[in-house]
């Protein structure tokens, strides 16, 4: 069959004629992504906040330290909210309103954040304590939202051919917004970046932008969001919260896949605080930032999807995984050596334009960026998997949980992001408040500035894909056993 046979073929089997209760409209799966999105778009700018208050508020490089107290509240309050989301019922669904509230307690906070005053006479210890809060109540609010997201994967279809198309549409909508964040922020376009009013227009069309997407999506899983595609039935055991914990242990390729998260987790936080520092201190050129993330997004990102999505579908989700780990592994390795090869540690080299040098790092960097679409949003795909898998095997139907312990594990471990980047700093020679702590742009720094910055952006993103690698070798829910197992689930629920 040839490939234009072979594309259609894929269409043919995905989209919903009405026949297989397990499938969904193709649209409605889409555009439930936009709920990911939406939730996204506040952590897209908070991923800049110790750039923020390091070198906009001036309150320097030991706010970052508040990552690690947010992240281990975020990793603590997963099972509460996941346990409490698989138990909640109303007339309005289960999903819309977690949707909605989540939303708010997200935007709201975020504003006051990216609208705090600088150079206010507030103490320095009340801005830590006012923004640690404003922090703190974000992570419960997007707990609730991106809680609802990944419950959402094992109701929005029950066909895992349909579940990697929810990746596209979370691809090309992440995108969106980044490339929106990075067009704001970094390309001069309202004004530098170090200047308040960027943040705080960004953030104020981001919250209003966000929120609309979030009543996009709660109108695509409303015909999913009743009791027969989540109730409990009487076969079935409620879940407790105690099965947060036995999961770990009782659920194998719930391990596998805990592993593979959590080290891309770690790598991909550290990546995305120090990336602003390569175009902004090695490649002397931190604008190149909104021209580098709208081109990678649209011109590499999206056929790069396609072709994941499109064996992801034929192959399974985890195929396609385990493979783009592979990739990912040697072009992050590829990163590093050609960027010290060309642009070694040196004082006097100064940005000129577009040259060889340039052009080869940001491809490889790109082709890296691009594939981590495919990877990122195939992970929401498994968890719905392993909701179907768990039910199957002990009874037990709970999404919320399921989720919330795949977050767990890269919450744990990305707490520590907040010391790993003043660490840098401090190594850089960066420290105390004010002026002194701001990173100045388009200057070389130093030489322990400059591999650190290759290090957190390539060396250890690099080890995390390994790992990812290793860890899902041995991972049991192909597509055929994914099959299997949903169409003895649809015949439970009465579908069939």
């Amino acid at each position: 069959m040839n490939k234009m046979g072979s594309i259609k073929k894929l269409f043919q089997d995905i989209r919903n004629d009405g026949k297989d209760p397990r499938k969904n409209d193709i649209w409605r799966i889409v555009l439930f992504a936009l709920n990911n999105s939406a939730g996204l778009s506040i952590f897209h700018l908070l991923g800049r906040w110790s750039y923020f208050t390091q070198n906009v508020l001036q309150l320097g490089i030991f706010l970052t330290a508040v990552i690690l107290p947010m992240r281990l509240l975020d990793a603590v309050t997963d099972p509460i909210i996941a346990n409490w989301f698989d138990r909640f019922e109303s007339k309005w669904g289960k999903f819309r309103p977690a949707m909605l509230a989540g939303a708010l307690l997200s935007f709201i906070p975020a504003l006051i954040i990216f609208l705090y005053p600088v150079d206010s006479n507030i103490p320095i210890w009340g801005s830590y304590i006012i923004l640690s809060a404003c922090y703190a109540v974000i992570v419960i609010g997007n707990t609730i939202l991106m809680t609802a997201t990944r419950a959402g994967q094992a109701v929005i279809t029950q066909d895992p051919k349909q579940r990697p198309v929810y990746a596209l549409g979370q691809t090309i909508f992440d995108g969106v917004i980044m490339m929106f964040v990075a067009i704001i922020v970094t390309g001069n376009v309202i004004g530098p970046m170090q200047e308040p009013t960027v943040w705080r227009v960004s953030i104020i069309i981001l919250s209003a932008t966000s929120l609309v997407l979030v009543f996009i999506a709660m109108i695509a899983i409303r015909n999913r969001d009743n009791p027969t595609y989540y109730q409990v039935t009487t076969e079935d055991i409620k879940p407790k919260f105690r099965d947060f914990f036995l999961l770990m242990k009782t659920n194998k390729p719930l391990r596998s896949l805990l592993w593979a998260t959590g080290s891309d987790a770690l790598a991909a936080s550290v990546r995305a605080t120090m990336s602003i520092y390569l175009f902004a201190n090695i490649l002397m050129n931190r604008p190149l930032v909104a021209t580098f993330e709208v081109v990678t997004d649209l011109l590499i990102g999206l056929p790069v999807i396609f072709i994941g999505i499109f064996f992801a579908s034929k192959k399974g989700s985890a195929f396609m995984y385990i493979a783009i780990s592979k990739f990912q592994t040697i072009i992050a390795f590829l990163g590093f050596f050609v960027t010290v090869i060309l642009i070694p540690a040196n004082p006097d080299y100064m940005y000129t334009g577009i040259t060889f040098r340039v052009i080869t790092i940001l491809l490889i960097f790109a082709l890296y960026i691009s594939s981590l679409g495919i990877s990122t949003n195939l992970v929401n795909a498994m968890t719905g998997d392993l909701v179907d898998y768990e039910h199957s095997k002990s009874g037990r139907f709970m999404p919320g949980t399921i989720g919330a312990t795949i977050t767990f594990a890269g919450k744990i471990i990305t707490s520590s992001v907040g010391l790993i980047i003043i660490g840098v700093m401090l190594f850089s020679g960066f420290s105390g408040t004010g002026a002194s702590a701001v990173v100045p742009e388009n200057v070389f720094v130093n030489a322990r500035f400059h591999y650190s910055v290759l290090v957190m952006v390539f060396i250890l993103p690099a080890i995390g894909h390994l790992v990812t690698w290793i860890a899902m070798r041995n991972y049991p829910l192909t597509l055929s056993k994914m099959n299997e197992i949903t169409m003895e689930l649809a015949k439970k629920r009465h579908l069939q």
